[in-house]
């Protein structure tokens, strides 16, 4: 195992470049506070093997990088203390297949671009963040983090748009704006989670479909109108802000719906259409 220390001269961009490329398994990449590489020419990159990115400063603000990450089958890569955004089109901040692990810790991830990629994706892939922030942008509709048979650990997290298919998510003390949906046997557990979504026009805070399970306790909605579509799902929360009347259920009757073990009221028993 090497360690690789970053930015001590003029050609930081370059010294980065070739210590990832040259990196070995298990190798530590340790960043001076600077930007490295630049808005019109970003660093594209695919990671085959182990490794760490740790910022020299607990302020992850001091250390941007701008870059696109995928990360390469049953690797593991470790973020920590740093910022990393892509401002080109066409390609995901980050993206892990085929068994990769990602771990981050006082991060920002964020995408500066005018297409609607995802900023992170994983298709069979696990995804830890602690104190840290997936973001989208000036875009509300695109997906911050996409789950595809994946799962998400997150603790103190922000991430703008959380989708899921396939996969599992595990919160605690953590925010999801824009939206929040599950689909295709997706699974959410959680512990005070908050959701914000009146920053933008949306259909539904919260969408729950085709055998997917949303439970946890402690759920905040900071709308002014909380919408909740639960179809072919399984809704079960302890404690909710507003209170359960407030909260404005959409949901079919084979969906299973319990607040504070009670059975909430049906807006739209009648009429419930399936829609994306």
């Amino acid at each position: 195992m090497s360690k690789f220390i970053i930015g001590d001269q003029e050609n930081k961009d370059d010294q980065l470049a070739q210590a990832i490329v040259n990196a070995k398994d298990g190798d530590i990449i340790e960043l001076q506070p600077g930007t490295y590489f630049t808005s019109e020419s970003p660093f594209i990159c695919t990671v085959r093997q182990n490794l760490t990115f740790v910022g020299k400063s607990s302020n992850k603000d001091n250390i941007k990088l701008n870059c696109s990450f995928t990360v390469g089958a049953k690797n593991i890569i470790i973020f920590k203390n740093l910022t990393i955004t892509f401002p080109a089109n066409g390609e995901n901040t980050l993206s892990a297949y085929d068994g990769a692990e990602v771990y981050a810790d006082n991060v920002c991830i964020n995408r500066e671009t005018s297409d609607n990629w995802d900023t992170v994706y994983g298709q069979n892939a696990t995804f830890s963040f602690k104190n840290s922030q997936i973001l989208t942008g000036l875009k509300t509709k695109a997906i911050g983090l996409s789950l595809d048979n994946s799962q998400i650990f997150a603790d103190n997290t922000s991430i703008q748009f959380l989708f899921q298919r396939k996969s599992k998510a595990y919160l605690r003390n953590s925010i999801v704006t824009h939206e929040f949906k599950l689909r295709q046997h997706s699974e959410t557990y959680f512990r005070n989670l908050t959701m914000v979504s009146y920053e933008v026009p949306h259909k539904n805070d919260l969408t729950v479909h085709s055998g997917s399970k949303f439970q946890g306790q402690d759920l905040v909605f900071t709308s002014n109108k909380p919408k909740l579509r639960i179809f072919k799902g399984d809704f079960k929360v302890n404690n909710t802000n507003p209170e359960p009347d407030q909260l404005h259920f959409k949901f079919d009757d084979s969906s299973k719906v319990s607040v504070d073990n009670q059975k909430p009221f049906n807006e739209d028993h009648q009429n419930i259409k399936k829609n994306k």
